[in-house]
């Protein structure tokens, strides 16, 4: 296990937002190029003025991230973030980020500068630093903690079995409870789109069971009255959850100046096409 410390203003362990967020998607790319499952982020509070005098400089706690790459905005609505974490074009300023799996909250937090030698650099502050001295990594995993865990969300509680299924095992034999959450997560999976009725809106999505997505999201649409439904279109088999929804954010990407809200897109059917067809081929 390896530690990178990032500087912080808001505490992603907090229960609010159970995000680490980066301003560009190259500082997200390269934690989840330079890490593996079960590495974790050391959260540093900076000496801005947006954060609290008595947590400045100081280690505000630590968190397990999950290995998928996120878009804030796709999980969380205006309203449930800051509002000074947006430009005056309305424009998120954290666009990019990985979910936290878990997390501890340190009772002490003391002064980075007190527990470290390492002094961290300015990467630290847009990125992450790698923490490489064993002396400063026993400290922190020495400090006295408080177990975290982020309130239950469809979406992220997904992502959390993924990555706990991807980490490597050590130690006795699996329970039959962890073999069945190593199961789900590796288990055979599907990208889609859906169209709803016979217009340009598309859902897009991954999931382990296509009949089963489309019957769930179906129930919340009153199509008994003649109101039109949503019918799976596209679909795009892969080995594991992990690479289905590694498809479904490339097509979000491609797809990027037509979306709309959360999952859906509106394009015309020979958009969605040609972005499928790329992401298909990881283009």
């Amino acid at each position: 296990m390896r530690l990178f410390a990032t500087r912080v203003w808001g505490n992603p362990i907090d229960g609010k937002t159970p995000m680490a967020t980066f301003g560009t998607e190259g500082h997200m790319a390269r934690l989840l190029a330079i890490s593996s499952p079960g590495d974790r982020l050391v959260f540093v509070g900076t000496k801005t003025e947006r954060t609290p005098p008595e947590l400045r400089g100081r280690i505000l706690g630590m968190a397990e991230f999950g290995r998928l790459r996120l878009r804030t905005l796709d999980y969380f609505t205006k309203a449930e973030l800051d509002p000074r974490d947006f430009d005056a074009r309305g424009n998120f300023k954290f666009p990019h980020g990985v979910p936290i799996v878990r997390g501890w909250v340190f009772a002490s937090q003391e002064m980075a500068n007190d527990v470290l030698t390492q002094r961290l650099t300015m990467l630290a502050t847009p990125g992450v630093e790698e923490l490489t001295s064993p002396n400063d990594i026993a400290r922190i995993l020495a400090m006295h903690s408080d177990y975290f865990e982020p309130p239950p969300n469809q979406q992220f509680d997904q992502m959390r079995r993924i990555n706990d299924a991807l980490k490597p095992t050590t130690g006795p034999t699996p329970s039959n409870a962890t073999y069945e959450v190593e199961k789900s997560a590796m288990e055979t999976s599907w990208t889609y789109a859906m169209r709803f009725g016979t217009t340009k809106i598309w859902k897009v999505g991954h999931t382990s069971s296509v009949p089963g997505r489309l019957d769930e999201i179906n129930k919340h649409i009153p199509f008994e009255i003649g109101i039109a439904k949503w019918d799976i279109t596209l679909t795009q088999k892969w080995p594991d959850a992990v690479t289905a929804h590694a498809m479904e954010q490339k097509l979000f990407e491609l797809l990027h100046a037509k979306r709309t809200t959360g999952e859906r897109v509106n394009c015309t059917e020979n958009e969605l096409l040609s972005a499928w067809q790329r992401a298909v081929a990881g283009e």
